[in-house]
């Protein structure tokens, strides 16, 4: 079975209903021979509303608190067998009171029912965080999918979803597999493309973006088409390619008119004009960003500071502070912003280092009016 297929293969999920003395939703799974679990939400005595209790009632009426979770909410129950042994958890959704993602608390039934994820013997344990989960299995597993939308580019619905597939054994939930929803919508596939880029995986950015202008189903908008340009341009940067990027950047200025790439791509234009006249530099100065953007901070330390002299002078020292920035070395770093600014009055990084020097010194004005 496919496993992105396998996903509507079983979806357990309860209605809610509404308890008439407290208002507040009630989820409901009757286990037979034991009685009822209810997922409800919890006041205490000091009025606080946003806790959660899990509670059995016994067939002969006795009720029985199985867990309490203050801060969280009850958003949904369900039953389901996650380890393959022929009784089923109960799967215990929550939520934080100021958003929709969900946190699944999982039961396993000895002489009741005991909390087995999160470790409730560790109380700074976290657990996992997800948009939707989803219960469900392959040939030989039971899998708990945790859906997550993966949200680069904005141009849904619909929406490309990261699929996570976790396996239940006594140490808990262990990734099993990974893998994104499927679809050949312009804004799926260009969610496909953002995620390859950050995994420096240029060539498949590349098939990805150029997929979402050419043969993507939807009617693609303007600032889309654009922002897939932006994204192939720079991806065929990185990859070294800069002919076609400077075709790419030049297509989006000339023939769009003001948009929104508009200055980041004539910046772009500029740097890499520039750069055509010692390509070997500017190839450097790709080598450095490659590994800056992979967080290999001291090997891109290391190509800034044993660079070939003679262009992109400006760039390298904007690297070198981004760099420094990273480590956490911030008087290094804008120490460095403001020499660039000393050496290089006309470049065009110098709205990006004021920007850079504002947010790590904060606004002097502001400071000076406390």
């Amino acid at each position: 079975m496919n496993i992105v297929a396998a996903l509507a293969f079983i979806l357990l999920m309860v209605q809610p209903v509404f308890s008439q003395e407290t208002g507040k939703a009630q989820f409901t799974l009757e286990f037979n021979g034991i009685g009822e679990v209810i997922l409800e939400q919890h006041l205490f005595e000091n009025g606080s509303q946003e806790n959660t209790q899990l509670v059995l009632q016994r067939l002969g009426g006795m009720r029985e608190i199985i867990d309490t979770v203050e801060g969280l909410l009850p958003a949904d129950l369900r039953k389901f067998d996650l380890d393959a042994d022929s009784s089923p958890e109960i799967i215990a959704l929550l939520r934080h009171p100021d958003c929709i993602d969900v946190m699944p608390y999982i039961y396993r039934l000895q002489k009741t029912f005991v909390r087995a994820y999160p470790d409730a013997e560790n109380p700074d344990a976290s657990g996992l965080i997800c948009k939707e989960i989803v219960l469900t299995a392959d040939e030989k597993n039971p899998l708990l999918c945790a859906k997550n939308i993966v949200s680069f580019h904005d141009f849904g619905p619909p929406y490309l979803y990261q699929l996570e597939f976790y396996r239940f054994t006594r140490q808990g939930l262990e990734i099993f597999n990974r893998t994104f929803s499927e679809g050949d919508h312009f804004n799926i596939l260009m969610n496909r493309g953002a995620v390859a880029f950050n995994e420096t995986k240029y060539l498949e950015a590349i098939e990805f973006y150029e997929q979402a202008v050419s043969s993507s189903t939807g009617e693609i908008t303007t600032k889309a088409f654009i922002e897939s340009l932006f994204n192939m341009a720079e991806a065929r940067k990185l990859s070294k390619d800069f002919k076609i990027s400077l075709e790419l950047f030049q297509k989006i200025v000339l023939e769009f008119g003001q948009n929104h790439r508009t200055d980041a791509a004539q910046k772009e234009i500029e740097l890499i004009s520039t750069g055509l006249e010692k390509p070997e530099i500017l190839s450097y100065l790709i080598d450095a960003t490659i590994m800056l953007n992979s967080n290999k901070w001291e090997e891109a330390l290391a190509l800034v500071e044993n660079r070939p002299a003679g262009a992109l002078e400006d760039h390298f020292l904007f690297i070198k502070a981004e760099i420094l920035t990273a480590q956490n070395r911030i008087d290094e770093a804008i120490k460095v912003f403001n020499e660039l600014k000393t050496r290089f009055p006309e470049s065009m990084l110098l709205e990006e280092v004021d920007q850079m020097l504002e947010d790590m010194q904060g606004d002097p004005e502001e400071s000076e009016g406390l």
